[in-house]
């Protein structure tokens, strides 16, 4: 991920028009759809999200509409259409953490930043620390349960409300968090 962005932090668009003109040519796919999800990924990919000036780059480079790039960047869950937060979260909600008290940890998020419960399916603290999505489904790591995944590859388990936040002000001040797994 580069997130290419000009001086002013305005969106640097030449890198997703390169990919396109390169690998994205409508006359080479037989579906639309496989096309838009490509190039969106791409997007994602360089910017860390898509944001709306490459929905409307990938619309214009496949001669489609906007509202059918927006329509496949909202219906998957793997893309994010707001800038993601220094630190990406996913906190398991799934039965075994259910179970375990993931409830609890989400209620200690709510306090502690404020987060509306409306819509979890990615929601970045005011402070842009942090993006969380609760997974209702499962991380599939139910022996760690409750667990969260970090930045795409660190997994912390075990968890209870004060590890939990030893978790959250570790990677608030940039420092590494002992036992990753929770491991007794």
């Amino acid at each position: 991920m580069t997130h290419a962005t000009q001086a002013g932090g305005d969106i640097d668009l030449e890198p997703l028009r390169k990919v396109l003109n390169e690998q994205f040519k409508p006359q080479d796919f037989q579906d639309a759809q496989e096309l838009i999800l490509g190039a969106c990924q791409e997007a994602q990919h360089i910017y860390g999200y898509v944001p709306k000036e490459a929905a409307q780059a990938i619309a214009d480079h496949l001669e489609t509409s906007i509202n059918r790039v927006y329509a496949l960047l909202t219906f998957y869950a793997d893309f994010r259409t707001e800038k993601p937060g220094k630190h990406v979260m996913l906190l398991c909600h799934g039965a075994a953490c259910y179970v375990r008290g993931s409830a609890r940890l989400i209620d200690d998020l709510k306090e502690r930043y404020g987060i509306d419960e409306s819509n979890w399916s990615s929601v970045t603290t005011r402070d842009g620390e942090l993006s969380v999505q609760v997974i209702n489904g499962c991380l599939g790591v139910c022996d760690l349960a409750p667990v969260i995944q970090v930045d795409h590859h660190d997994y912390y388990g075990h968890l209870d409300v004060e590890r939990f936040n030893d978790v959250l002000s570790a990677l608030k001040r940039g420092a590494a968090v002992e036992d990753q797994n929770g491991a007794d």
